[in-house]
């Protein structure tokens, strides 16, 4: 209590949080690993003749498994808030909340590729027709406490009355989330970390990272005439709006298949070169093509991309939904209530991120369908 009269209060806290490394990290070391578990993949077969492909390809002696000498992830969380009291019902708070989190779970789809070569501007490069790291394997997937992540954000909030008939609470966040791995749909052993010996060019926004989020609710009970028998009708009726609005989640274009040679077995999540001019216009925004794949370019055979993880941002949400309601009384046990709901009234389309974000295929031809838009969010 700041100045001891009840109106104005600092909250602070902070802690250490430490995850356990469970069954599940061991059991899939223990079962994914030959001769109980071997993988064959088929590229392009020839539909619907799969026998044939299936009879033409090679059993691999892959391997799943964790670190040998993993840590335990952990976070360190913290926040500070000032809530002030404003009139006799109403009150506003702002404040910070961030955390920090290290030794982080990140799985390499494989680890067993050919053996770089670091060129003299520090840039990699994996050549062709050479052998596997360790020979004995073809694919070696790791899963390493090597990640982290950091939060910060700004908060804002009111909530009471502001009027005797209008109540409502509106929320905002300002905030900046950044990692080295991170999913909003979780996927397992999904080649989400193509940069096996520089983990540092997968930092970037994290999946779920949202720029702006804001929220308001009200609830407004209209004036009703307090005599004569058109209270009865016009009387009692409240008014309910919901507003939401926030930024669109961060993505990638991707280039589509093992540019770089790093002899992945499922989907590569290998990110293309950024070819735009500065300044130039990359997202477009139409539903049919939300950016412009032409701003990206193949990176020569054998090298990373030079685009950042999650370097674009989807389309953003807006929705206002709205209800009125009015009870009728009946008898002096029982009354009829009236509701109608409106959503999302402005009739605003919100759509997804794009699905489509493979911009070449094996041949390295563009495929004409990068960058559109298939689903909405609400």
């Amino acid at each position: 209590d700041v100045f001891g009269n009840g109106k104005t209060v600092e909250r602070a806290g902070a802690g250490m949080f430490f995850d356990l490394l469970g069954t599940r990290e061991l059991v899939v070391a223990g079962f994914r690993m030959p001769p109980f578990f071997r993988r064959l993949m088929i590229s392009t077969p020839a539909f619907p003749d799969l026998a044939t492909a299936l009879s033409k390809s090679t059993v691999q002696n892959s391997v799943d498994t964790l670190e040998y000498d993993p840590s335990q992830p952990y976070t360190g969380q913290f926040q500070f808030s000032v809530e002030r009291q404003m009139g006799s019902e109403s009150v506003i708070q702002v404040g910070y909340a961030g955390s920090r989190g290290l030794h982080l779970p990140g799985q390499y789809a494989n680890i067993n590729t050919t053996r770089p070569q670091y060129q003299a501007d520090g840039s990699i490069f994996f050549p062709a027709n050479t052998p596997a790291i360790n020979p004995a394997f073809d694919q070696i997937g790791m899963r390493f406490m090597r990640q982290d992540s950091s939060y910060h954000a700004f908060q804002a909030a009111l909530r009471g009355r502001l009027w005797r008939t209008l109540r409502m609470q509106a929320k905002f966040a300002w905030a900046k989330s950044i990692d080295t791995n991170s999913s909003a749909i979780y996927a397992d052993f999904a080649a989400r970390m193509p940069a096996v010996f520089s983990s540092s060019q997968n930092r970037g926004p994290s999946d779920f990272a949202l720029k702006y989020t804001g929220a308001l609710h009200f609830s407004y009970e209209i004036p009703s005439p307090r005599a004569g028998r058109l209270r009865y009708a016009a009387g009692g009726w409240e008014i309910h709006g919901m507003l939401q609005a926030q930024t669109g989640y961060p993505f990638s274009p991707l280039v589509g298949f093992d540019q770089a040679r790093l002899r992945e077995s499922s989907l590569p999540s290998q990110r293309p070169n950024l070819a735009a001019a500065p300044g130039a216009r990359i997202i477009l925004g139409n539903p049919q093509r939300y950016f412009d794949p032409p701003a990206f370019s193949l990176p020569p055979a054998g090298f990373y991309g030079s685009l950042g993880r999650n370097a674009l941002r989807g389309p953003g949400l807006a929705v206002l939904n709205l209800a009125a309601h009015k009870n009728f009384r009946v008898s002096e046990r029982s009354q009829l209530g009236f509701r109608a709901e409106m959503f999302n009234l402005t009739n605003h389309p919100n759509f997804q991120a794009p699905s489509d974000l493979l911009l070449f295929n094996s041949t390295g031809q563009r495929i004409g369908t990068a960058g559109r838009i298939t689903a909405t969010t609400t």
